[in-house]
């Protein structure tokens, strides 16, 4: 009898799982999302797929169309030069002056003058470690290039300016130094004329007197002198012809000073004049140079863009439409 109940119950209980299986695939079923459906609801709201497709093309095809070519601007400010290698200013510093002191008062002066509200273009400062230079870059139209033209002068004039004072300075003082090295110089070279002559006069006197003069008794005196330096030069001998002789080593070893100081002088000069020539001042060698292309999104990428918007909308705009329409028939239902 027990057995009998107990083969009850597992028949049972093998029909309720039996059953539970076929509702789980009758669900399963039901929530199976079916191709053919999917196409049935494309065809259906073909029109709502094709309105959405040509609205998102010819929306990106107009504003292709209309859209202004962008060109970039730029405007390369060389820093001034006072050595090799040696900068009135760091590129780093010098874009903070264009960025925060220059800039806001240029741009303030160039919206005043023209009565409108906000620039009609945005101008950046690009500046890299290590270079000589800061580049002005602004993007806008080929029309608005005289605008551009503008502003980059005033900015680039404004850092100019500020560089250049300086620079000035560097430049008198070194204007001071070459007229000092080249007055030194040119006084060294007329004491040297002037040894120069003594030494040949006293060479003549020495071969006009000869050697007859040797045992002729008494003091001579030969002088040298000159009124640049006041040097004197006393010599006493018993024969005429020694003394001028050690009158004119005299001569000859002053003439030996002079020309190493003149030949020194000339090494300064030389070496101070390099450096004048290092120092050259702060310029801008081109305003607003256009980019040889336009910059940003070309029109075909747009109009490309646009078209697969377009198809993504409008599969999107069709299963929406049918989701609406079948829940407003449940409702209605």
């Amino acid at each position: 009898m027990s057995a009998r109940i107990l083969e009850i119950r597992s028949t049972h209980i093998r029909c309720l799982g039996m059953g539970n299986l076929n509702d789980q695939r009758d669900s399963s079923q039901d929530d199976e999302i079916s191709l053919v459906d999917l196409a049935r609801v494309l065809v259906r709201r073909r029109v709502w797929i094709f309105a959405t497709f040509s609205v998102c093309v010819l929306m990106a095809l107009a504003y292709a169309l209309l859209q202004e070519r962008q060109y970039n601007f730029t405007t390369s400010i060389l820093i001034g030069e006072f050595g090799l290698d040696k900068t009135i200013a760091e590129a780093r510093s010098t874009k903070n002056v264009l960025e925060r002191r220059i800039a806001p008062l240029v741009e303030r002066s160039f919206v005043d003058e023209r009565k409108i509200e906000n620039m009609p273009f945005a101008t950046s400062v690009i500046a890299d470690e290590g270079n000589n230079f800061v580049t002005l870059q602004s993007k806008a139209s080929k029309e608005q290039q005289p605008l551009v033209v503008v502003l980059h002068s005033e900015m680039a004039s404004a850092l100019t300016r500020d560089h250049n004072e300086k620079l000035s300075l560097l430049e008198r003082e070194s204007d001071i130094r070459l007229g000092n090295l080249s007055a030194a110089l040119a006084t060294e070279k007329q004491q040297m004329a002037r040894f120069q002559k003594l030494l040949s006069a006293s060479t003549q006197v020495i071969r006009d007197v000869g050697v007859s003069d040797v045992g002729i008794k008494g003091d001579v005196t030969a002088r040298a002198d000159s009124t640049a330096n006041g040097m004197e030069a006393t010599l006493s001998s018993s024969s005429r012809s020694l003394t001028f002789l050690l009158s004119q080593m005299q001569l000859t070893e002053q003439l030996s000073k002079r020309q190493t100081r003149i030949t020194e002088l000339q090494g300064e000069l030389e070496s101070e004049e390099l450096k004048r020539s290092w120092i050259k001042q702060t310029r801008a060698p081109n305003i607003a140079t256009a980019s040889v292309s336009p910059t940003g999104t070309g029109k075909t990428l747009i109009v490309v863009l646009g078209t697969l918007l377009g198809g993504m909308l409008s599969l999107f705009a069709a299963f929406f439409v049918e989701f609406v329409h079948r829940v407003k028939g449940e409702q209605l239902g």
